[in-house]
């Protein structure tokens, strides 16, 4: 991997930042053509090859290019390259890609699924779009297990991240797990121990937990007469830098509940009952009371001042001492233009939530099969090959999830992140092991009236971000009662 490879990543990343609407257009995509009984409308998953696959002639299996990354001008050859290798290499099976601009392809599809028109695997496509397309995704198992596909290389925490409804929806590719980034220097002046690269081990004598973030995120909230959080001389009106934030979160209660408190969801177990699960609003209590009341995390206003505007890219201002974001921030850490105000960070493991696990939100790419796709089989192997290719990884710049494509990936780095800052060497291996602890059900995950409900509890981060003095719990209240309100409406 190289700088341009990272250029394409900032560009895709931030325009995913900036185009959160396009993956309830993606809901919609997926939901146009569901049937009543989703599961009645699916083929099994052992249905035969269609006839003219029998008579000796070419199936051909549609690619469908464009729902997330993959659609940019410099990434189609190699797209294309990684298609003529499967068709060269499976003469009975004819792939074809079909890339379509991102502005257009959730519409696209929506289309095509309405005309009865469908592709038949669709990708590369966030979690969260993914598992809203549950209803119309093929069940992967039955044909992971018939034909020997090897997954030992995958993590089973990643694989389990793409099962739905009980179906394995798809075969985990390029994955974003979470973590802390932090600035060396801010630890320097504060002389402070960097935080622990090793999950279970202690900071300072205490367990790495988030009441010990919280004190050591005080200590490195400080004013601009020098005084930290913890000193009854802090103006909390002249906060110079701060101690801990989670930039591109806050907005996303779903995002924040899920890093602080364990895995969960908005929906209850039979599927239609809203609900915030008590993990969860210790976590939202958490990240408010660090806004408002121990002022170590900015507040929106406080963000858009040091970070860029409406970007909020704090940790790149040299002003966070401690960020949680996903692998893909990589991209964003430097300026494309100026000088870098960050000179030396590193990564740290996640520290324990109050039910005593760890949890890293993860942000993945991967492709899925349609269950309306008249040739399963085929559209698997081709699934395989696709999921294996180390070439389409590096393309879409992202961590392999298959675990010995990853000295490459982080080799790849390395001279890109020399070139930024030669004091920089990151601990790349904190990464791999927050994979092992991702958020399942994900926090992107499907909810009844999905488009609606996510707006409202965007709506419900804005609130939170932007008004002091609410009483935490009877918002929570209120907002459980909105998304049962719209669970009921989208029944």
């Amino acid at each position: 991997m190289n700088g341009k490879q990272f250029g394409r990543l900032d560009r895709t990343t931030i325009r995913l930042i900036a185009l959160l609407s396009t993956i309830v257009l993606i809901v919609s995509a997926c939901q146009a053509a569901a049937s009543p009984s989703p599961s009645a409308s699916a083929p099994p998953s052992t249905a035969p090859v269609s006839p003219s696959a029998s008579a000796g002639e070419a199936v051909e299996i549609e690619w469908y290019v464009g729902l997330g990354t993959g659609e940019n001008e410099e990434q189609i050859p190699q797209e294309e390259a990684v298609v003529a290798a499967f068709n060269a290499a499976n003469p009975n099976i004819k792939l074809k890609l079909t890339v379509v601009d991102n502005d257009f392809a959730s519409d696209t599809l929506a289309t095509r699924l309405g005309a009865n028109d469908p592709p038949d695997i669709i990708g590369p496509i966030c979690i969260r779009a993914l598992q809203s397309c549950g209803g119309q995704l093929l069940d992967l198992a039955p044909l992971i297990q018939s034909s020997g596909v090897d997954l030992s290389e995958i993590d089973p925490a990643l694989i389990d991240a793409y099962k739905v409804d009980g179906k394995q929806i798809g075969i985990p590719m390029a994955v974003y797990p979470s973590f802390i980034y932090y600035n060396k220097a801010l630890f320097d002046e504060a002389d402070l121990e960097y935080p622990p690269h090793e999950v279970g081990a202690q900071y300072d004598g205490k367990a790495w937990t988030w009441d010990t973030v919280r004190d050591l995120a005080l200590k490195l909230t400080v004013d601009s007469g020098g005084n930290d959080a913890t000193s009854s001389d802090f103006d909390s009106s002249k906060i110079d830098q701060w101690g801990l934030d989670a930039q591109f979160t806050a907005e996303d209660t779903r995002a924040w509940s899920t890093v602080f408190g364990g895995s969960g969801s908005v929906v209850a177990a039979d599927g239609t009952t809203a609900q915030w699960p008590d993990n969860w609003r210790t976590g939202l209590q958490y990240w408010y009371d660090g806004v408002w009341k121990d002022h170590m995390i900015p507040t929106r206003s406080e963000a858009e001042a040091i970070g860029g505007g409406e970007d909020r890219n704090t940790f790149q201002s040299g002003r966070i001492a401690m960020d949680v974001v996903h692998q893909w921030y990589t991209c964003c850490i430097y300026p494309s233009t100026g000088e870098a105000a960050v000179k030396a960070w590193d990564i740290a493991v996640l520290p324990e939530g109050p039910d005593g696990k760890v949890t890293s939100k993860l942000h993945a790419d991967t492709i899925g099969i349609l269950n309306s796709t008249k040739n399963p089989e085929a559209a698997f192997e081709a699934l395989s090959f696709l999921a294996q290719s180390p070439e389409l990884i590096q393309t879409w710049s992202a961590m392999p999830a298959i675990e010995s494509q990853r000295d490459a990936f982080f080799a790849g780095i390395a001279p890109w992140t020399a070139s930024k800052s030669p004091a920089v060497e990151v601990d790349w291996a904190v990464s791999t092991k927050m994979l092992a602890y991702p958020d399942n059900p994900s926090h992107e995950a499907f909810m009844p009236n999905f488009d609606e409900a996510d707006a409202a509890n965007k709506s419900f981060g804005t609130k939170l971000w932007t008004t002091s003095g609410l009483n935490l719990e009877q918002e929570i209240d209120k907002q459980v009662e909105t998304l049962q309100a719209l669970f009921d409406e989208g029944s």
